[in-house]
C-alpha cells in the first residue's frame, strides 16, 4: 500500500515542476511517518492483545496439566474401588454360603427335635391310654370286690 502510494506520487511528480517534487516528497514523508505511527500503534495493540491472550490461556494450560493428573488419580481410585467391590462381593458370597449351611443344619436339627417331640407325644398318649385302661381295670376289679360283699 505504501509502495503503491509512493509510485503514484512519483508518477504525478514526474509531470510536475521541480518545486512540486520537493513538495510531493514532503507529503510522501508525512504519509510515511503517519503510516509508521499507525503501524507502531497497531503493533502495540497487537502486542497487548497477545499478552492478554497469553494471560488468559495460562490458567487454562495449568488446568489442563492438572486435568491429566486428576484423570490419572480418578482412574487409580476407580481401580481401587473396583477391587474393593470384588473383594467385598466375594466375602458376601462366602458369608451367604456359610449362612445357608448353618440354616440347613439348624433346619435339620429342628426337624429332628420335632420328630422327637412327636415320638414323646405318642409315648405320652400311649401311657395315658395305658393308664386309662389300667384305671378301668382297677375300677372293674374294685367293683367286683365290692359287689359280692353287698349281697
Amino acid at each position: 500500500l505504501l509502495v503503491r502510494k509512493m509510485v503514484a506520487e512519483m508518477d504525478k511528480g514526474q509531470g510536475e515542476a521541480p518545486p512540486a517534487k520537493a513538495e510531493a516528497s514532503a507529503i510522501a514523508d508525512r504519509e510515511r511517518t503517519k503510516d509508521k505511527q499507525r503501524t507502531q500503534e497497531e503493533m502495540v495493540k497487537l502486542r497487548e492483545s497477545i499478552q492478554a491472550l497469553c494471560q488468559s490461556t495460562n490458567p487454562l494450560a495449568r488446568s489442563m496439566d492438572y486435568l491429566q493428573e486428576d484423570l490419572d488419580n480418578m482412574g487409580k481410585e476407580m481401580d481401587f474401588w473396583t477391587k474393593d467391590k470384588e473383594a467385598q462381593s466375594q466375602k458376601l458370597e462366602e458369608e451367604e454360603r456359610k449362612t445357608a449351611q448353618e440354616i440347613d443344619n439348624l433346619v435339620s436339627q429342628l426337624r429332628s427335635v420335632e420328630e422327637s417331640i412327636k415320638e414323646e407325644e405318642l409315648q405320652i398318649k400311649s401311657m395315658k391310654a395305658s393308664v386309662l385302661r389300667n384305671d378301668a381295670q382297677i375300677k372293674n376289679m374294685l367293683s367286683s370286690i365290692v359287689r359280692p360283699t353287698q349281697r
